[in-house]
C-alpha cells in the first residue's frame, strides 16, 4: 500500500448521483453542441459524438473497477483487524483447548452453505464512499499522487477556461445579435467585429467583458 488508507464515508444519495450525472452531461459541451455540428457537419459530429461516448464509457468502467478495488483492499484490511482482535481476544483465554473445540463445534454445525456464503465475500462490491483523491494515495507512491493532483488541477483549470470562454461568447452573441435585430447563426459570425456596436455605446466586446466578469464573480 502507497499510502495510509483514510476513513471513507457513506454512498451518495441516487438524488446526489443524478445531480453529478447532470452537472457532467449537461455543461460546457452541451452548449458548444449545435455550433460544432453546424461547423463540422451530421456526419463527422455523429462519428466524433459517437466514438467519444463509446470512450467515456471506457474511462467510466475503469473508475468503477479502480473504486471497487478500493473497496476490496478496505474490506480485506477490515478482515485482517478483525481476526487480530479474535486472536488476541482468544490469547487470553485460561484455557485454549476449551476455546478452540468450541470454535470446532460451532464450524460444525454451522450449515456448510452459510460458510461457503461467508467465506466467499465479494470483497469487490462497492458498499463505501471513496474519492479520487483516496485511491490516488490507496495506489499510487509519492510521485504517482502528485502526477494525479497536477492532472486534476489542470482539468478544473481547462473547464474553467471553457465556461469563461465559451459562455460569455455565446451570451454575448445572443444578446448583440438580439438587440441589433439580426441572425447569430453560423454565417452571421462573419460579418461582426469586436468593436462593433452591441446596446448603445457598449461594443460588443464590452459585453463579452461584462459576461466574463460577472460568470467569475
Amino acid at each position: 500500500m502507497a499510502g495510509e488508507i483514510t476513513e471513507t464515508g457513506e454512498l451518495y444519495s441516487p438524488y446526489v448521483g443524478l445531480v453529478y450525472m447532470f452537472n457532467l452531461i449537461v455543461g460546457t459541451g452541451a452548449l458548444t453542441m449545435p455550433k460544432a455540428f453546424a461547423t463540422a457537419g451530421w456526419l463527422v459530429s455523429l462519428v466524433l459524438l459517437v466514438f467519444l461516448g463509446f470512450m467515456s464509457f471506457v474511462t467510466t468502467t475503469f473508475v468503477v473497477e479502480a473504486m471497487a478495488a478500493a473497496n476490496a483492499q478496505l474490506h480485506w484490511k477490515r478482515m485482517e483487524n478483525h481476526q487480530e482482535e479474535e486472536d488476541d481476544d482468544s490469547s487470553t483465554a485460561s484455557d485454549s483447548d476449551v476455546l478452540v473445540q468450541d470454535n470446532y463445534e460451532r464450524a460444525e454445525k454451522r450449515p456448510i452453505l452459510s460458510v461457503q456464503r461467508r467465506g466467499s465475500l465479494n470483497l469487490f462490491e462497492i458498499t463505501d464512499r471513496v474519492e479520487m483523491g483516496q485511491m490516488a494515495s490507496m495506489f499510487f507512491n509519492k510521485v504517482g499522487v502528485n502526477l494525479f493532483y497536477f492532472c486534476i488541477i489542470t482539468y478544473l483549470y481547462g473547464d474553467l477556461a471553457i465556461y469563461a470562454a465559451a459562455v460569455p461568447f455565446s451570451l454575448m452573441q445572443v444578446t448583440c445579435s438580439a438587440t441589433s435585430n439580426e441572425s447569430c447563426g453560423v454565417e452571421a459570425d462573419s460579418k461582426h467585429n469586436d468593436t462593433d456596436p452591441c446596446w448603445g455605446p457598449l461594443r460588443r466586446v464590452d459585453a463579452y467583458r461584462i459576461y466574463l466578469v460577472s460568470g467569475l464573480a
